[in-house]
């Protein structure tokens, strides 16, 4: 994976939607490595290769996952999808304070799958605080800066803004190699986790046209 990086983190440009990744040729290479869908995601996204790391964070959508929820975020921000980026921090959001997304204050979640959500990663520390700070709000706020930087289609501020979405995803990759290791997880499937029937439901209603935004 060094050797990846080196390639991959100088280059990451993702205040603006990319056309394709940015390096093709590593679309394979990453996959080959067979890493935790997490780990894969987001080299796919360093290589703004948005497709590839879509694929595989549609089958994390739901707690205990919140990094592929984390991730489907990312994804929604990059492509320009504001209102799901904002929706899929929420849940992720909800899911680190117990509750179960949408009903934070309503439905708690499970023991065992608060517990999985923790982990041992960094050493009690939230998933998004790792990744953002203990700033509150700081994930929703690059939404809005990419947002912003986007509607004034200006070069002004991008390199600020390209640093912190480096740091963003460097952050998370640090974190899911701690947590789920650098091994290969030839049988991905372990990591996938069911969506709600709620969320299905959404999804297909967005699907069909019927609310204008797709959600997958």
């Amino acid at each position: 994976m060094p050797h990846l990086l080196e390639t991959l983190v100088p280059s990451v440009h993702l205040t603006k939607p990319p056309p394709h990744a940015t390096h093709p040729s590593l679309t394979s290479a990453i996959s080959s490595l067979l890493l935790h869908p997490t780990l894969e995601a987001t080299l796919h996204l360093l290589n703004a290769d948005l497709p590839s790391a879509h694929f595989l964070v549609r089958h994390m959508q739901a707690p205990p996952a919140i990094e592929g929820m984390l991730l489907h975020s990312i994804l929604h921000r990059s492509e320009g999808d504001m209102p799901n980026a904002r929706a899929w921090v929420s849940d992720v959001l909800d899911a680190s304070d117990g509750w179960v997304p949408k009903h934070k204050g309503d439905q708690r979640l499970d023991f065992n799958v608060v517990q999985e959500i923790k982990g041992k990663a960094a050493g009690g520390v939230r998933f998004v605080e790792f990744v953002y700070g203990k700033e509150k709000g700081a994930a929703e706020r690059l939404i809005d800066d990419v947002e912003k930087f986007r509607k004034e289609r200006g070069k002004e501020g991008e390199a600020e803004l390209e640093g912190r979405i480096h740091v963003e995803l460097e952050r998370v990759l640090e974190w899911c190699k701690k947590k789920f290791g650098e091994g290969k997880w030839v049988d991905a499937s372990g990591a996938w986790v069911k969506h709600s029937e709620e969320v299905r439901k959404k999804g297909e209603d967005m699907v069909s046209g019927g609310n204008g935004l797709r959600d997958f």
